[in-house]
């Protein structure tokens, strides 16, 4: 396991073997901390003929990979997206999977995983609803509740999805389910990839995320991004789609260090300034970043999937006064608790709402105060 500390795609400067490559421009560059000649430093000695990774290192297939995306720019991805204009809440939970029940769960808004939604029973992706109705049951929903499709995930599903969603039809069927907002794949972005893997699978996401908007389905894009020129990407991108309001980043795997989750969080907010719009943030995982969320948007959700693997494992949700505890609830009915815990935790990570509009409005009277005193006389300072 590669230190993922030399494979950071921030450093200073850009590799020698990088100069003259094509990609640059789009790629920004292999600037990998520790050294190496280009990003194929970044595929060692592997096995060609079973390793699926594209990079300049297979010709033919790394041809086959530019053919399939139509080109690793976002040129193609024209025409306005569909966005959410719906109000989020500061928290949605995720419901992982169905399960045996018999009630409901009574919150306004879920997220619905698309490994959740579709399902393989006889070999071939198929949903496990086809309707709204349908779809709300499966997960006991009341029919009122909002449903966010999360397209982030574990690879293997959003492989399986990319391959067979054309055969299969799966984004219409995708549309026809009475979701509020979709939240598009976010394809690997693994540190110790070749680039061009990479820009693959931002391409991927945003193809995506152009089939499920042209069937009505608002989308929000995941900003897929380890590296400022990554970030550049995303503000011509955004700057060029004007209509979209809502994105996403997921902080569940490389956002999960801290250090690379407050990194990702300044780009988002330097991001935001720069396009010189509002843009809300649906923050994956990222509970723990809550008050830095704060301090940095006026508009955010985070979405978890806490309190819905604590009630599978039959726990309670006890609100104090700055932490969420869990104790043991017997047989009480999973939809009884997953209901009180994500409300209980929503009600923990609004916390910081407050916090910051406290720190705010410390930050203000301090400025008024120096403001008012600038010039005046102060001699308990005593002489200078």
């Amino acid at each position: 396991m590669p230190d993922l500390e030399l494979w950071r795609l921030d450093g200073p400067v850009v590799s020698l073997g990088c100069q003259g490559c094509p990609m640059l421009s789009l790629c920004g560059g292999q600037r990998r901390v520790g050294g190496g000649w280009s990003c194929l430093s970044r595929c060692g000695e592997c096995d060609r003929a079973r390793c699926d990774l594209v990079c300049f290192g297979k010709p033919q297939e790394y041809g086959e990979a530019l053919d399939e995306v139509g080109g690793f720019s976002a040129e193609d991805i024209s025409g306005p997206l569909q966005s959410s204009l719906i109000e989020l809440p500061r928290y949605v939970p995720v419901v992982q999977h169905t399960y045996t029940g018999s009630g409901h769960i009574r919150l306004p808004w879920v997220a619905l995983p698309l490994s959740a939604i579709l399902r393989a029973p006889g070999g071939a992706l198929t949903a496990v609803a086809s309707s709204p109705r349908e779809l709300r049951r499966a997960f006991h929903l009341r029919d009122g509740t909002r449903v966010i499709l999360l397209g982030t995930g574990e690879d293997k599903p959003l492989e399986r999805y990319w391959e067979e969603r054309r055969v299969q039809d799966l984004p219409k069927i995708l549309a026809g389910l009475g979701c509020d907002l979709a939240v598009a794949p976010n394809f690997s972005f693994f540190l110790d990839d070749p680039r061009p893997q990479h820009l693959h699978n931002r391409k991927r996401s945003l193809i995506c995320a152009r089939e499920w908007s042209e069937l009505r389905l608002p989308t929000a894009p995941c900003l897929q991004a380890v590296s400022d020129a990554d970030y550049r990407f995303w503000e011509d991108f955004l700057r060029s789609h004007g209509e979209i309001s809502v994105v996403a980043k997921e902080f569940q795997t490389g956002g999960a260090k801290w250090s690379r989750g407050i990194w990702a969080l300044e780009r988002i907010a330097l991001l935001q300034e720069r396009l010189g719009r509002p843009l809300h943030l649906i923050a994956i995982g990222a509970a723990r970043y809550r008050f830095e969320l704060a301090k940095r948007f006026t508009s955010w959700t985070i979405v978890d999937s806490m309190p819905f693997m604590k009630a599978i494992n039959r726990l309670r949700a006890v609100l104090g006064p700055k932490r969420v505890s869990w104790s043991r609830a017997g047989t009480r009915p999973v939809e009884v608790l997953l209901s009180h815990g994500a409300l209980a935790w929503g009600r923990w990570i609004q916390q910081a709402d407050g916090n910051s509009r406290s720190r705010k409005a410390s930050a203000t009277r301090r400025a008024t105060t120096r403001s008012e005193t600038r010039g005046v006389e102060r001699p308990w300072l005593g002489a200078r």
